[in-house]
C-alpha cells in the first residue's frame, strides 16, 4: 500500500510543474513585448525582390520587383534613400535596367510599404546556357526619432541577396538552321476557321438586312414622289403666307410714296390684308398653282416657295371687316392681345375697302398711310405668333389656362 501511495505522489506533481513553467514563460514574453520605449523589437526595414520568370533569352526583357517595408510609428520612422532605387539610378550589372516605375506607397501601421517595378535585359554573347547573377543590392536607410528636434541617425544598410537567372540558348547545339517551329496546333487552326466562318455568316446577315432596309427606303421614296405628283399641293405654311403679305405691303408703301395713293393701289393693298385676316381667323386659304406669265387679278397674292425647286402659288381670301366683327361678337373668348390684333386688321380692311371700292374718288392719304402701317404691324405680330415655338405656347395656354 505504501508503494502504491508513493508512486501516485510521484506522477501527480509533474503536470503541475509543467503548467507553471508555461505560464511563467508566457508572462515574461508578454511583459517584454508590452514595455514601451525599449526600442524597436524587430528589424526596422525589410526588403525582398522577385522576378517574373526564372529563365530568359538574350535581350529578352523581364520584370524585377523590389518591395520594402519600413517602420513608421508615432515615435520612430525609418527613412530609406529612395533616390538610389530610382530606375534611372539603380545599377544591376551585367543586366541593363531599361525602364521602371515606383508605385504609390501602402501604409498599414506600423509599416509603410514601398515597391518598384524594373524592366531588365541582358546583352552579350558569352552567357548562353549559364546562370547569371543579379547582384546583391544594398539599401541605405536611417532611423528618425520624433522626439527632440527630429534628427536622423547614422546611415545604415540593408543587403538584399543575389538572384540567379538562367540564360537560355537561342539556337540548340543540334540544330541545323535557325528557323523556329510553329507553336500552332490543329485545334488553334480549327478555332480560327470557326471564328472566320461565324464572322462571315454574321456579315452576310447584316448586309442582307442593310440591303432590305435600303430597298424599303427606295420604295418609300418612290411612293412619296408619285404621291406628290398625283395629290393636290399641300397648303402653304402660315409663316410663308404672312411673309408674302408683308412683301406685298412693302411694295405698296414704296409705290404710294413715289406716285401717291389711288383706288387701284388701295385694292392692291387690300389683298394681303384680307389673306392675313383669314390667317388670323384660322380659316382655310384658297390656293392654286401659278406661273411667271400668269396674270394676277385683283384680290390675288402671288407667293413663291421652295429653295431647290421653287414654285409659284396664288392665294386669295374674302375676309371683310364685317366678318371680323361677327367673329368678335359671336361669343369668341379671345385674349386682349388677340382681340387688339383682329381690330387693327378690321380697321385696315375698312379703310382700304372704302378707298378701293367706294364712290368717293377723293383719297384720304393720311388714313390710308395709317391703315397700311396698322396692317403691317398686325401682320408682323401675327407672323411672330405663327412660329412653331409660339404655337406650342399658345396651345399650352389654351389647354391649361383657357386663354
Amino acid at each position: 500500500m505504501n508503494g502504491v501511495s508513493v508512486r501516485s505522489n510521484r506522477w501527480s506533481w509533474r503536470p503541475v510543474a509543467r503548467a507553471w513553467l508555461v505560464v511563467a514563460v508566457l508572462t515574461l514574453a508578454t511583459s517584454a513585448a508590452a514595455q514601451p520605449g525599449q526600442g524597436i523589437e524587430t528589424d526596422p526595414i525589410r526588403c525582398w525582390w522577385k522576378t517574373d520568370r526564372t529563365a530568359v533569352h538574350i535581350v529578352e526583357r523581364f520584370g524585377l520587383t523590389l518591395t520594402c517595408s519600413v517602420i513608421e510609428t508615432a515615435s520612430t520612422s525609418v527613412v530609406p534613400a529612395t533616390s538610389q532605387l530610382d530606375p534611372g539610378a539603380i545599377q544591376l550589372a551585367p543586366f541593363e535596367v531599361v525602364g521602371g516605375i515606383r508605385h504609390d506607397d501602402v501604409v498599414s501601421l506600423p509599416w509603410r510599404y514601398l515597391q518598384y517595378d524594373y524592366t531588365l535585359r541582358l546583352l552579350g554573347e558569352g552567357f548562353f546556357a549559364q546562370d547569371v547573377t543579379i547582384p546583391p543590392l544594398a539599401v541605405t536607410y536611417n532611423i528618425k526619432a520624433a522626439s527632440g528636434n527630429g534628427a536622423q541617425g547614422r546611415d545604415q544598410q540593408y543587403n538584399l541577396p543575389p538572384i540567379q537567372m538562367r540564360l537560355l540558348s537561342i539556337v540548340p547545339k543540334a540544330a541545323n538552321d535557325i528557323r523556329d517551329a510553329s507553336t500552332e496546333t490543329f485545334a488553334a487552326i480549327e478555332a480560327r476557321r470557326f471564328r472566320a466562318r461565324a464572322a462571315f455568316v454574321g456579315a452576310t446577315v447584316f448586309f442582307g438586312f442593310a440591303g432590305l432596309l435600303l430597298a424599303l427606303a427606295l420604295v418609300r421614296v418612290v411612293g412619296r414622289a408619285r404621291k406628290r405628283r398625283s395629290a393636290v399641293d399641300r397648303p402653304l405654311p402660315s409663316a410663308l403666307v404672312l411673309n408674302g403679305c408683308l412683301r406685298a405691303l412693302h411694295g405698296v408703301k414704296s409705290e404710294a410714296a413715289q406716285e401717291g395713293w389711288s383706288p387701284a393701289l388701295a385694292r392692291r393693298a387690300l389683298a394681303p390684308v384680307r389673306v392675313a385676316g383669314a390667317v388670323a381667323l384660322e380659316r382655310p386659304i384658297p390656293q392654286s398653282p401659278g406661273s411667271r406669265d400668269m396674270a394676277q387679278r385683283d384680290g390675288q397674292l402671288a407667293l413663291r416657295s421652295g429653295l431647290l425647286r421653287p414654285k409659284r402659288s396664288v392665294v386669295s381670301a374674302a375676309t371683310t371687316a364685317e366678318a371680323i366683327d361677327r367673329h368678335l361678337s359671336n361669343g369668341f373668348h379671345a385674349s386682349a392681345r388677340q382681340r387688339a390684333l383682329l381690330e387693327r386688321l378690321r380697321d385696315s380692311l375698312r379703310v382700304l375697302s372704302t378707298a378701293g371700292y367706294g364712290r368717293n374718288t377723293d383719297v384720304d392719304t393720311i388714313a390710308l398711310d395709317s391703315a397700311l402701317e396698322n396692317g403691317s404691324d398686325a401682320i408682323k405680330e401675327l407672323r411672330f405668333r405663327s412660329l412653331w415655338p409660339m404655337r406650342i405656347v399658345d396651345s399650352v395656354a389654351r389647354s391649361f389656362f383657357g386663354l
